[in-house]
């Protein structure tokens, strides 16, 4: 019984991946990490400002995040919900919400260890292709997780994609920034192709009349 309630969880949140609009979401905040981090290079300013710019881009982030939400409940009420219906998500309870903390930290931690230093220093493997293939990872977990088969393909093109991209000879900063711009780009493409698709194949009634 426990089993069938956590598949009809799994497939009630599957949903939310369903118009490719989160998709996109992922690849604009790569997207936005890759131009950050581009704009911070590029600007070279005094220790002061370095440090404000440091200080707001994680500011920016959860900004967007609040944005991101508002346009998500947008599009779902005009877009989504009049073509495949109206899905209500109970909300966590504070023991879960918990829970998911802990688990999203430890797994940050963990990526960031693998990435600055167990990868470069011990593994003697480029850090790039150690983020990709983490990417790759929880793409694949993802994909496995909500039934969404397109992560299936999305993770293999993230991990070759990093995979080229530390190959090259270029500064290290710079294939930092290349690698959160391709990953960006994969997303942005997926969730494109998916929401084209999506309104392709499901109609409203009023445009079924017509």
């Amino acid at each position: 019984m426990k089993n069938t309630i956590g598949q009809v969880m799994r497939k009630t949140y599957a949903y939310w991946w369903v118009d490719g609009t989160m998709d996109m979401a992922m690849g604009l905040l790569f997207g936005g990490l890759a131009a950050s981090n581009y704009l911070m290079g590029k600007l070279q300013l005094s220790e002061p400002w370095d440090l404000i710019l440091a200080i707001a881009e994680p500011l920016l982030f959860v900004l967007f995040w609040f944005l991101y939400g508002r346009l998500m409940k947008w599009i779902k009420e005009h877009i989504t919900y009049r073509r495949t219906g109206y899905v209500a998500y109970q909300p966590k309870k504070k023991k879960k919400r918990i829970q998911s903390a802990v688990i999203g930290g430890v797994m940050g931690i963990f990526t960031a260890l693998m990435v600055t230093y167990i990868g470069p220093e011990v593994l003697k493997i480029e850090p790039m292709l150690i983020a990709g293939c983490v990417m790759a990872v929880i793409t694949l977990y993802l994909g496995y997780w909500y039934g969404v088969n397109r992560f299936f393909i999305v993770a293999p093109v993230e991990f070759g994609l990093a995979l080229w991209i530390s190959s090259l000879s270029m500064d290290g900063e710079l294939k930092s920034i290349a690698v959160m711009a391709a990953i960006g780009a994969t997303w942005i493409i997926s969730g494109l192709a998916t929401f084209i698709l999506y309104l392709l194949r499901n109609r409203t009634s009023e445009e079924q009349e017509a």
